[in-house]
């Protein structure tokens, strides 16, 4: 499912993601006490991976039998409800290696496979692996952001990269209803 034009944003704000942040009524389960690093297609699709909802095993545990993935220690994270079997990823780099959307200066979301493949033989100092995505279909995210289900705030690579995201949801919660909180109010308008 994706948004197709449904966040209107320059053209400049389009290159870059944000974080959503789930408010306490938001109506789906899958994004209850969430928080989400959206990114957008040129076609302005939005699609986007969960941060704080790290797995039970890391993919050294899940496949045990490729010494490639010995390396990935690090817990898996539920990325979304779309694809949830399929190996998504968060990364930074200055270039993606292969299709990936920009979230940031240097932030990324990989769903392509072959991209996946890449980031697996020549991971990136920061790379955290998901298990599916979220994306939303036309107009959707942007009626629940006017609806008022999410908070919307800048992209932050220390966020997404957080080894410990308890508490996450409550942190960014606050900072979304403070006077002095850095929204990005392009992607609440229009």
């Amino acid at each position: 499912m994706l948004l197709a034009a449904a966040l209107a944003l320059p053209a400049a704000a389009q290159e870059r993601g944000f974080l959503i942040v789930a408010k306490p009524h938001v109506p789906d389960p899958n994004f209850h006490r969430t928080v989400v690093l959206v990114a957008q297609t040129p076609e302005g699709a939005a699609l986007g991976l969960i941060v704080n909802r790290p797995a039970a095993k890391s993919l050294a545990e899940v496949v045990p039998e490729d010494p490639k993935l010995a390396r990935f220690t690090e817990p898996l994270h539920i990325g979304g409800p779309v694809e949830p079997v399929g190996l998504f990823a968060a990364f930074r780099a200055a270039e993606a290696p292969g299709d990936a959307f920009r979230a940031g200066e240097d932030l990324w979301i990989a769903l392509a496979p072959r991209t996946v493949e890449r980031l697996l033989h020549a991971p990136p100092a920061a790379v955290r692996f998901y298990v599916g995505y979220a994306g939303w279909a036309p107009g959707q995210l942007r009626g629940e952001i006017d609806r008022g289900d999410w908070w919307v705030l800048e992209a932050d690579p220390d966020v997404v990269f957080r080894q410990d995201t308890r508490g996450l949801w409550e942190e960014l919660a606050r900072r979304a209803q403070s006077p002095t909180a850095r929204s990005r109010p392009a992607a609440a308008g229009g």
